[in-house]
């Protein structure tokens, strides 16, 4: 008896967004205001001229991540996300590597 594999065609892995946690947090910096998540994904969209659902994702990860860490804040009433301006020194000393950004 002979076997059969059905062949699946994986689907196109899109490019990661690089220092996305990195440009959150300049984004935060500029503003000075708390800000919604689909305010963050509008102004990073328009940044990087990238607008598909995959980029969306990936934002929404960095900000959950970035709250799980303790760097950014989510007022659960309002949905509202801030900067814990106390740390903000600290934590972009710690995200920029010494070196600089590799491009």
């Amino acid at each position: 008896m002979q076997v059969r594999y059905r062949l699946c065609r994986v689907p196109q892995q899109s490019c990661l967004v690089r220092h996305a946690l990195f440009s959150i947090l300049q984004l935060f910096q500029k503003s000075q205001r708390p800000m919604r998540q689909s305010e963050i994904i509008a102004a990073l969209s328009a940044q990087y001229e990238r607008y598909d659902p995959e980029f969306q994702r990936q934002v929404r990860v960095n900000l959950r991540d970035a709250v799980d860490y303790g760097i950014l804040k989510l007022k659960r009433r309002s949905r509202l996300f801030s900067l814990r301006s106390k740390r903000f020194g600290e934590i972009m000393d710690n995200l920029v590597p010494q070196g600089g950004w590799e491009l």
